[in-house]
């Protein structure tokens, strides 16, 4: 059996200029596992709180374009993998965006399995990591 794998990591990067109160949590899950069909689905979601407006920012290390065209490896092959933003101002990936302040703004992070793993894959563990930067 085929393990797909991919690892969120959310780090923050908060200026103490001022008193204003942000935080992130309510995470679903701290990895995402693709099974090791065509076409299976991930996801994890995560809240922010800031009572001022932020910016955030989606990548992949094996991001391909800024749509989240993307591939989980094990080394030599790979699979490619779509992956998708709900909750941001657009789906966009390895860009800057400016949020609104807001209260438990909810975040969702998908991924789909877009080749087939059966055709000529060896078995291993493929992998992805994902980041989000936060600046409040």
């Amino acid at each position: 059996m085929r393990n797909l794998l991919i690892a969120c990591i959310c780090m923050t990067c908060c200026g103490f200029v001022s008193a204003s109160e942000c935080s992130i949590g309510g995470f679903s899950a701290p990895e995402m596992k693709l099974a090791s069909y065509y076409r299976s689905q991930t996801a994890t979601s995560f809240n922010i709180s800031c009572d001022r407006n932020y910016s955030i920012a989606f990548n992949s290390q094996n991001l391909v374009n800024s749509s989240g065209l993307s591939y989980v490896s094990n080394g030599p092959y790979r699979l490619r993998t779509q992956l998708n933003i709900r909750g941001a101002s657009q789906n966009l990936w390895g860009v800057q965006m400016n949020q609104r302040a807001g209260m438990n703004q909810k975040y969702i992070i998908s991924a789909q399995l877009q080749e087939n793993p059966i055709n000529g894959v060896p078995a291993g563990v493929y992998r992805d990591r994902i980041y989000v930067n936060v600046d409040f």
